[in-house]
């Protein structure tokens, strides 16, 4: 892949500032103000008044995600276990194939992506995943909780495609690598490190695990609102990405 025309024109525009530095020619009050902004921390370039609004809504959308994946992933084996009475063999067969049928998901949104763009597959896969999921935890047979199980996979694990993508673009160029780096990690915190202590009071309060998975389609049918509503999106009809040109 071609490196990004923004990046290079800044590289180049950072190199000549520094040549004519070196060289002792005056820079313009516009050409300082531009390279003290180049020299500033990364970190600090995510909370200045054009990127705020951006940082936020993509530290929300990883938070749903690792909300959403951690509830499933953390507390599914002991549901199935201890609320359903399935053996290890049991819910182990039906996670291989929970994964196997979950990778159509990611092929599929990766196909949207490219196709229609990353906030469509969004829409393909969050909703698909919010429905089955929800049936999924009314099921009362053993049939119907590998049905839905195994059809809710396909959204569960197909708006990964998009999702980390959306995150990275809703950074300028000059900040978008320690921009999703710090949405994800925010998110890694939240959703694997705190919000299991709340799944696991709304085991405690309610008895059963089922309440807290119905928290899964509710973060899902969320982050596609966020998605909606505050992420742009990069694809063109040409097949081509648009650069963030700040």
């Amino acid at each position: 892949m071609p490196k990004a025309p923004y990046w290079v024109r800044l590289q180049d525009r950072r190199r000549q500032f520094r040549e004519a530095q070196a060289a002792g020619q005056p820079l313009l009050a516009a050409g300082l103000a531009w390279l003290d902004r180049a020299a500033k921390a990364p970190v600090r370039q995510l909370f200045l008044p054009d990127t705020l609004k951006n940082t936020a809504a993509a530290t929300f959308i990883a938070c749903c995600s690792t909300i959403i994946y951690g509830t499933v992933g953390g507390w599914m084996p002991l549901y199935l276990a201890q609320e359903r009475h399935w053996s290890t063999a049991t819910y182990g067969t039906f996670y291989i194939w929970w994964g196997l049928i979950g990778f159509l998901g990611l092929f599929f949104a990766g196909l949207i992506s490219d196709r229609f763009g990353r906030k469509p597959a969004s829409y393909v896969m969050l909703p698909e995943g919010a429905v089955l999921r929800t049936l999924w935890v009314f099921a009362e047979s053993n049939t119907a909780l590998w049905v839905y199980g195994l059809l809710w996979s396909i959204g569960f694990l197909g708006f990964w495609a998009p999702s980390m993508i959306l995150t990275a673009e809703m950074y300028p160029t000059r900040c978008r690598g320690i921009g999703n780096g710090f949405s994800w990690a925010v998110a890694w915190l939240v959703g694997f490190v705190l919000w299991p202590f709340v799944t696991v009071g709304i085991q405690q309060s309610t008895g059963s695990f089922a309440k807290a998975f119905l928290v899964v389609p509710v973060a899902m049918l969320l982050m596609g609102l966020g998605i909606w509503l505050f992420t742009p999106e990069q694809r063109q009809g040409t097949g081509c990405y648009r650069d963030l040109a700040h």
